[in-house]
């Protein structure tokens, strides 16, 4: 068991926790750990024999799943966040726990309808995989918080050392011993139901045992928005962009490698003459060894921490893990031992990148908002998870099990040159981890590999394999090109029809220097989509289009849509509104609306009936069309969504 922390907070009036509590502490961090990774890690063999997937969707459905979970899940945890500095954290903890009880019930249900009805009971695995992560993850998050009141620059990082080595040893230790079981008779069963049994005992304990240590937030009407707050803490330090950018990739490191290799397993299970159940524990247990290096890392990165700047050990922690991706995705029989290897190596880069944006959210978040500030960054690795997921889940279907994990090192090798950009610029701390200099970093170039990478990948990895060939894009498949590059314009398009809401609850007015540049990619997306269906699935022939379009009529749908986005894209630039007049150009643009609307259409028409993902995209089409609608009739939506 970790060492006790003595942890007088800075700054504040704020009494350390007694030895028991931080024992509790600990405790229910492997609960809600470990009740995350077997809701993850069963996944993949429940869809496969309980619900009856074809072996040619798994990545593509399992990813769906994962999506849609993260998508629920970023919503709500992160305004769990912000209201955990109103009300306290326990009763969010406690809150995260029973939402993981009542998704662990619905799976048991979940179970029997799948067993009965075979993929009719997706509907209800969906919604608790959405119960479970959002439960998980607000326990975790809320926990995280709870030891970053208490404690002080000066041990910091031992305390967010010893929560990270207790999440760890929760969610793939412990987890690898629970897969064991998968194995044996009615030992699915007996998985599916301990999540239920952790989080009636965790909630239960943390009723009775955790308490609160800072003050709640009292708000008045001067204060500012916490979420202008916490904007303006991240753009005035450039350390916190690099961590957010780091978190973007990193939180989602379990899940993918829980999910995907897992799901490489399984799909070799019958070319090396084993059983899917046996490939799952054998998953289990390489994720296990994944947790031995994370445990064993923890104490080395603390001490390096301690010793070095927060820039340069979230460099040297991404770019180790960015390698054992890479390596990993140059073997070609999952059952190698030596895969443990660039295992034991993204382990070890892990636990260091989770450990310092841990410590260097406390270090500089303001008190008063520090469950504000801790959410924003659950929320961009939510964000990170979102993408890289969904893509890991067509690259998995169409180029191969190991696409998901070169995928993942590109990405991280991405920030690690960032992080020696503003090293080699002189961006660096004091010996006592404060920054050096107070120069601003622009987003805008962030912003714009970020939104750039999907197509990034999708062009290098068919280079790199040599997949480019005439007339297609190599091997891999017309409909998975199709189908991702358009779900990331809707993605765009959501995000910017996003925007302007949040900028309006928030206050954060420089978010539209960032609006155009989205909705351009949105565009740039859409553009690519269509030619992808005009040249590659049809070879520019006319007559096979239009009688496509008979067949499957949805596709008029999208093309109205795109028609309807070229004046948008091609009246973007201040000198066409300068022209235009700024009321009619807001006219014109409001066609955006209907745009989105007949997106959501097109996509839920296009998808599969395993698909859940295009019904939380036209959720949220619909939630961000209402504020809008709202907002025209003069009803004062900032009312109620504010948080002051």
């Amino acid at each position: 068991m970790p060492r006790n922390g003595e942890a007088p907070a800075e700054g504040t009036a704020v009494t350390d926790f007694a030895p028991t509590q931080w024992n509790i502490i600990y405790l229910l961090m492997t609960v809600g750990a470990l009740v995350a990774a077997l809701s993850i890690s069963i996944q993949p063999l429940l869809l496969d024999k309980i619900f009856g997937i074809a072996f040619e969707k798994e990545g593509a459905v399992n990813a769906d799943i994962q999506v849609v979970a993260e998508i629920v899940s970023i919503v709500c945890v992160g305004w769990f966040g912000l209201l955990s500095d109103r009300i306290g954290r326990v009763r969010i903890i406690a809150l995260g726990f029973l939402i993981a009880v009542v998704g662990a019930a619905i799976s048991l249900l979940s179970l029997q309808v799948g067993l009965a009805f075979g993929a009719a009971g997706l509907v209800l695995f969906y919604l608790t995989r959405v119960l479970l992560t959002v439960g998980a993850d607000t326990v975790q998050l809320q926990l995280s918080t709870l030891v970053g009141d208490v404690s002080s620059r000066a041990n910091r990082p031992r305390l967010m050392g010893n929560l990270v080595f207790m999440m760890v040893f929760g969610g793939t230790m412990l987890a690898a011993i629970v897969m064991q079981m998968a194995d044996y008779p009615g030992g699915v069963f007996l998985i599916m139901c301990l999540p239920l049994l952790a989080g009636i005992a965790g909630f239960q304990l943390t009723r009775r045992s955790l308490r609160d240590v800072a003050p709640p937030r009292q708000a008045s009407g001067d204060d500012e928005h916490p979420l202008r707050q916490v904007w303006t803490v991240i753009t005035s330090d450039p350390r916190m962009q690099l961590a957010f950018a780091a978190a973007f990739y990193t939180r989602a490191d379990v899940i993918i490698l829980s999910l995907f290799f897992s799901l490489w397993c399984i799909s070799v299970s019958d070319l090396v003459g084993v059983t899917r159940t046996f490939a799952t524990a054998h998953a289990a247990v390489m994720i296990g060894l994944l947790g031995l290096a994370v445990l064993a890392a923890v104490p080395l990165w603390r001490n390096f921490i301690e010793r070095h700047s927060r820039i340069s050990a979230i460099g040297a922690s991404l770019s180790l893990a960015a390698l054992g991706y890479i390596w990993l995705g140059m073997f070609a029989n999952p059952f190698n031992w030596l895969v443990a290897l660039p295992l034991l190596m993204v382990g070890i880069g892990h636990a260091g990148c989770f450990v310092t944006l841990q410590v260097l959210t406390v270090d500089v978040s303001p008190k008063p908002i520090l469950g504000a500030m801790v959410g924003a960054g659950y929320l961009v690795g939510g964000l990170g998870t979102v993408m890289l997921v969904q893509s890991s889940g067509y690259y998995f279907d169409a180029l191969g099990p190991r696409a998901p994990f070169i995928l993942m090192g590109t990405g991280k090798m991405l920030v690690t040159l960032y992080a020696a950009w503003l090293l080699a610029n002189g961006i660096d701390e004091t010996c006592d981890h404060h920054l050096k200099s107070a120069r601003k970093v622009d987003w805008k170039p962030l912003v714009f590999l970020t939104a750039a990478l999907p197509f990034v990948w999708l062009v290098g990895r068919s280079v790199i394999e040599g997949y480019i060939s005439s007339g297609s894009l190599g091997e891999a498949p017309v409909g998975f090109v199709n189908r991702y590059l358009g779900d990331w314009a809707f993605t765009f398009l959501i995000i910017s029809l996003a925007m302007r809401p949040v900028q309006e609850i928030t206050g954060i007015k420089t978010l539209a220097k960032y609006r155009r540049m989205i909705g351009l990619f949105a565009f740039f997306y859409a553009v690519m989509h269509v030619l992808a269906y005009v040249t590659l699935e049809w070879a520019l022939n006319l007559g096979d289009m239009v009688g496509d379009i008979y067949k499957r009529p949805f596709i008029l749908l999208g093309l109205a849509a795109f028609a309807l986005l070229i004046p948008l894209a091609f009246t973007s630039a201040n000198s066409q509104i300068k022209r235009i007049g700024g009321k009619r150009w807001k006219r014109l643009h409001s066609a955006t609306y209907v745009i989105n609307a007949l997106v959501a259409l097109h996509f839920i028409l296009a998808a599969n009936h395993e698909n859940g993902e295009p019904y939380v995209y036209a959720a949220a089409v619909i939630v961000l069309l209402w504020y809008r609608f709202h907002q025209w009739r003069g009803g004062n939506v900032l009312r109620v969504l504010r948080i002051d």
